[in-house]
């Protein structure tokens, strides 16, 4: 066992109740498609509320990808519970429509007809939309379909405040804080290989989405693409990559390194963004020329989070406040699943991440960063390969091997969960994903390949088969009287909020010196 997670463990298990009060919170994206598996060419239905102002629903890239928001909640039941009420309210007011379970879409015609997310009239409405124009334009609009879940975890001061007396730290608690969330973010990002293998549900795509595209993929006589041992090609090279970002490098090895790097990346021209324009006559047509647009654009696997306000940028939010949570990304729509998440992956994901954090973490150099998009890649296309070789600083080693070595550590964080819960969920959500290196079919990504091959192997006939039958399931179980009228009051007061803010007058002023004054905002490192 690595010496600093045994060290850690050591009075952790003596104080598991400090981990108590842990927050989680789910992000759930899923594209609206017509009775035939079309994608939705109509607008965010008004019943659902305002995507820019509704806390809870939105939409993501494209106006036919919802997006479904939990608070920060107490524990994996209330999350997901939330997240069901999610479900049947929005089956309540979508009619015919239903939302599309995979992560990689079906059906898709031209760019064209993949709307655009829109937000309104205000300005930081239309930047948003502005946004997603830009994205079109470098990454082509099929990349706006591509759907999958996020999952936010925090710990609670009980638990910081005794790891600071274990490390003898001196520094402020959130300094603390900030500095540990970033050894975890690098441990993420190092192993989160073993997440796209026992987590990935995308090992095919309809033919639709990469046409025109140059790929590695294999066709089945159905058109659908595949690679017989890929785990998640939304993840892949397929996936939010370019050249521009390939070559990107943002370091985690300090917050203020991450901070400075995407601030570097939202004001550094890239020579074919500045080709294609930033306006087209007096019409904006991408936020600016640089490598970023914004710093979400930035598609990593896990991201520090710190609230932010209104027309605050991400990187402010960290400088001033420092990491108040971490946001994993690197989930897929699990199809099988009603909510596209079990109860055993959420309660593995927050085992993963504690491990990530309290394992030692040492910073990257320029070959171990290097090394990261390698082991990605591979993993994405052939993870399922029994002789598949990874990279480590020490050299090549079989996926199954280290995998087998990292099972091993996870077991006794789950230990140390299982304890502060009172529960022996995490324990088990180990043994789960145990069971899936022992048997790779029983992975998510092996799972959909067998189910599409008992259907002449078509990708659509499957993942519209599950949509139909997900359909049902929440439609069945209408939400309470009570409870659905609270979240139509939600929805009515999340217009009423989109409204008073068009009519405030910054919304109303110049939309270049909007945007200007946007990124010119001071950014101070605080923590």
């Amino acid at each position: 066992m690595d010496a600093g997670l045994k060290k850690q463990l050591a009075w952790l298990s003596k104080e598991p109740s400090s981990l108590q009060g842990m927050k989680r919170g789910l992000e759930k994206e899923a594209l609206r498609v017509d009775p035939e598996g079309w994608l939705a060419q109509t607008p965010h239905p008004a019943a659902l509320g305002s995507a820019l102002t509704h806390p809870n629903i939105t939409t993501d890239y494209s106006e036919a990808l919802l997006e479904l928001i939990t608070p920060p909640c107490d524990s994996v039941s209330s999350a997901l519970g939330y997240l069901d009420e999610l479900h049947r309210y929005v089956y309540a007011h979508i009619g015919s429509e239903r939302l599309w379970v995979n992560s990689m879409p079906c059906k898709l015609g031209a760019d064209e007809q993949i709307p655009l997310a829109q937000y309104g009239r205000s300005n930081i409405g239309r930047m948003k939309t502005l946004y997603r124009h830009g994205l079109g334009l470098r990454y082509g609009r099929r990349m706006q379909t591509i759907a999958g879940i996020h999952y936010n975890v925090s710990f609670p001061d009980s638990f910081w405040l005794l790891f600071q007396q274990a490390e003898k730290n001196t520094e402020s608690l959130q300094s603390f804080k900030s500095a540990r969330s970033m050894d975890l973010i690098r441990n993420f990002q190092r192993n989160s290989w073993f997440l796209l293998y026992v987590l990935g549900a995308s090992p095919a795509v309809c033919g639709t989405f990469l046409e025109g595209r140059d790929h590695q993929l294999m066709q089945l006589p159905s058109g659908a693409l595949y690679l017989p041992g890929a785990t998640s090609l939304r993840m892949s090279s397929l996936g939010y990559q370019n050249d521009a970002q390939s070559d990107l490098r943002v370091c985690a090895n300090s917050l203020q390194q991450y901070i400075g790097d995407l601030d570097r990346a939202i004001r550094t021209p890239y020579a074919p963004y500045t080709a294609i324009g930033v306006k087209q006559g007096d019409q904006y047509i991408q936020i600016n020329d640089s490598i970023l647009q914004i710093e979400n654009e930035f598609y990593g696997l896990i991201r520090p989070k710190s609230v932010a306000g209104r027309g605050e940028r991400p990187t402010q939010a960290l400088g001033a406040r420092g990491v108040e949570y971490i946001e994993l990304r690197c989930v897929d729509l699990d199809p099988f699943e009603p909510l596209g998440i079990s109860r055993d992956t959420a309660h593995f994901l927050e085992v993963f991440a504690l491990h990530c954090l309290l394992r030692d973490s040492p910073l990257f150099d320029a070959e171990g960063l290097a090394r990261l998009p390698r082991n990605q890649q591979a993993m994405v296309e052939r993870g399922r390969d029994p002789a598949l070789l990874l990279e480590s600083d020490a050299g090549s080693h079989y996926f199954r091997d280290m995998a087998s070595q990292l099972l091993a550590e996870l077991l006794p964080v789950a230990e140390v969960l299982d304890a502060a819960h009172q529960t022996q969920a995490y324990s088990v959500a180990v043994t789960q994903q145990v069971m899936k290196l022992k048997e790779p079919a029983l992975t998510g990504s092996a799972m959909v390949l067998a189910a599409m091959h008992e259907d002449q192997d078509c990708y659509f006939n499957f993942a519209m088969a599950c949509a139909n039958k997900t359909r049902d399931y929440f439609s069945a179980r209408p939400l309470a009287e009570e409870r659905m009228n609270a979240m139509i009051r939600t929805a009515q007061s999340s217009l009423a909020a989109l409204h008073k803010l068009e009519d405030e007058p910054e919304q109303n002023s110049d939309f270049g010196e909007f945007i200007t004054n946007y990124f010119n905002q001071p950014l101070v490192y605080q923590h």
